[in-house]
Order: structure tokens, then sequence, then C-alpha cells
């Protein structure tokens, strides 16, 4: 179940309960985290719907939690009826005193949710990548400033998340062709980094520094701020910060990082290597994350705030490291019964499809082996 999915799922009930056409309901990106009680989702929809149905409503309360309570008391009523007429799947749904409903999936629903997030273009997006154009990508050794490098490269974000999530088919994205940790400043000829911004570029490398000009909020940053510690916003050559190290102090590091570990423990495994076993608690984590992503994305895209993007990719690598990591995992599959249907390949595989793209979203390459 992608939130694309659920969300229509969503909008027809509350058509239903409502008699409204389905194009009336406010459209309300549901979310994992957001959810109670150990649901897949939950959505907010009935504090949106209150103001349009509120003469349908009955008198007193105005429009706070008793009218959110009773709108989504009605959609899970509708919903449960969907599901009797075939129209609708899931394995339980709870109203809440927020006037939230919070959606319980299947295990075949949960199983889908990860396949699917493997293409993470079509995932994210909901359509393939088969148009015509060109993704922004500014050279950004040609800026003097380090300031203005940043400037590009937040500029080469906002268009190509812009150009992801816009009216037109975008261009193709990712492939599955190999890539390599080589960075063409780091590992190319340095005779020509003469400015500021070049030698930054030269000190850190070109992905680091993408991720690093886009982590942070403010347009007009001081030159003294950082967004964690030792991750100045304006790294420069003679103090790059963590932005230069190949750990995980480097958020731009650790993100490609766990794609590539993502990518070849699925090919490791493909390979006929065990496949690994994990908590239910690490697995659900992750399965949120993903599930969160579209919307992330499509927010990232209305606010033009590429700092979005890259906090949660950095949640989802964290999540994915907790999941490959837990202790619990350690003991293989033949002493803990069956493999869990997130182990394997297919938990890998949705990480790396959707952290490949949002890392193609903000310019930065996406390294395929350890």
């Amino acid at each position: 179940m992608t939130p694309g999915r659920l969300e229509a799922v969503l909008r027809e009930a509350a058509a239903r309960a409502f008699g409204l056409p389905p194009d009336e309901v406010p459209f309300v990106w549901p979310r994992h985290d957001q959810a109670d009680g150990g649901a897949d989702a939950a959505t907010a929809l009935a504090p949106r719907l209150v103001g349009k149905v509120a003469a349908r409503l009955p008198p007193g309360g105005g429009r706070g939690r008793r009218h959110h309570v009773l709108v989504s008391g009605r959609v899970a009523a509708q919903l449960e009826s969907m599901r009797e007429e075939g129209l609708a799947d899931f394995a339980r749904v709870l109203g809440d005193g927020r006037g939230f409903l919070n959606i319980t999936f299947t295990g075949e629903q949960r199983d889908a949710l990860v396949a699917e997030a493997a293409d993470g273009p079509r995932f994210l997006t909901g359509r393939d990548w088969v148009g015509e154009g060109e993704w922004p990508r500014t050279a950004l050794h040609e800026a003097g400033p380090v300031a203005q490098a940043r400037r590009l490269a937040r500029a080469d974000a906002r268009g190509r998340i812009a150009l992801a999530t816009g009216p037109r088919t975008p261009p193709p994205g990712p492939g599955a062709a190999e890539v390599s940790w080589r960075d063409p400043y780091l590992d190319g000829d340095r005779g020509e980094l003469l400015t500021p911004a070049a030698r930054v570029l030269g000190a850190v490398g070109e992905d680091s520094a993408r991720v690093a000009f886009c982590r942070s909020v403010p347009e007009r940053p001081r030159d003294t701020e950082t967004t964690g510690r030792d991750l100045p916003v304006l790294p420069s050559a003679e103090y790059p910060g963590a932005w230069v190290r190949l750990t995980d102090a480097n958020p731009a590091f650790r993100l490609r990082h766990a794609h590539a570990h993502a990518v070849t423990r699925g090919r490791w495994t493909a390979e006929g290597a065990p496949p690994p076993a994990a908590c239910p608690e690490h697995a659900a984590a992750v399965r949120g994350l993903l599930f969160d992503g579209p919307g992330v994305l499509d927010t990232a895209a209305r606010r033009e705030e590429p700092h979005i993007l890259v906090r949660y990719l950095e949640a989802l690598a964290s999540a994915y490291d907790e999941w490959r990591a837990c202790p619990h995992a350690a003991a293989g599959p033949a002493e803990r019964g069956a493999p869990d249907p997130d182990t394997g390949t297919a938990l890998p595989a949705a990480v790396a499809g959707v952290l490949r793209t949002g890392l193609f979203l903000l310019g930065v390459s996406a390294p395929t082996r350890l």
C-alpha cells in the first residue's frame, strides 16, 4: 500500500460519507510518523475536511475536536463498508482523540510497499521518468565565493526536485549502472581549483559539498553557522570540518555508504549468502520511513526547501543502519525460524531505491559497492 493509493481510498471514503465529489475532498498525505498504536499510517483528513462539511454536522462545538472525531468516525465507517465491498483492504482502522484515522496494513500490503519502493523514481513520484529534457547541474567550481557555490547547488537541487514532481514527465533518472566512489574534484586534476569555491571542492569533494550546501535552512547563513558538530554550513579549504571525513560524522558519506551497503547486501544475498534475520521493530521503522518518502518529497518541492529531503534521507539511512546492526539479527534464520518478509533482498533494495533517487535529486552520486 503506497501513500498515493491510500490517499485515494481515503478520499473516496470521505466523498461517500458526506456526498461530496472526490475532487472537493482536500488532499492530505497519510503519514507513518503521525500514526498511533502501532499503525502503519495515519491521516489528518478529518480536521481538514470539517470546514467543508460543517453544515452537515450537528450544531454546536464549532470546528473543535468533537467534530474532528465525528468526521473521522464517518470516514472510518465508509472504509469498513468499502472493505466489505472489496473496494479497499486493510487490517484495521481506528480513530483517535485528535480526529486522525490510524490504518494498519495487512502483511501483503506491507510486502508490496517494500517491493514498490525499490523503484525509487516511480515510488516517490507515482510515475516513470521517461520524459524529455535535462536535469539541472551547475559546475560548482566556476563559482567564486563558497556562498555562491552554495546558492548554485541549492538551485540545482530545487530545480531537480521541481522537475521530478512537476506537471511534465521527468527525464530518465538514476539507472542501475555501477557507480564508484571516485570524485571529479578529489580524484581529478586540481590545477584549476583556484577560487575559494573550487578549493573547497578539492578538499571535501563535490558530493559532500552538495549535501553540505543543501542541509541547512537559511538562504544567507552566517560564516560560523553549523548544522551539527563540526559541520560548517560554508566549509572552506582551510576549515572543511567533518565534511572531509570518510566516516559517519560526515552525513554525505553516511548516506552514500548506506546506499552502497544496501546494494551490496542485496547482491550478496542474490549470490547465495544466507538472508539476514532482523527484528520486526527495526523493520517496521524502516518501512514507515519508506512510506513517508513521497509526502516528504512533495513537501520539499512545495516549500522549495532541499534540506527537508536531506534530513529525510538521513533518517532513512539511520533506520537502515539500526535494522542491519540489530543485535537480535545476529542469529541466523535457522535459529530464529522462518525469515521475516522484510529480510533478504527486499528491504535493502527498497532502501537503495529511495536513497539513490533522493541523492540523485540533490545532484549527488550513489556508489554501488562498499
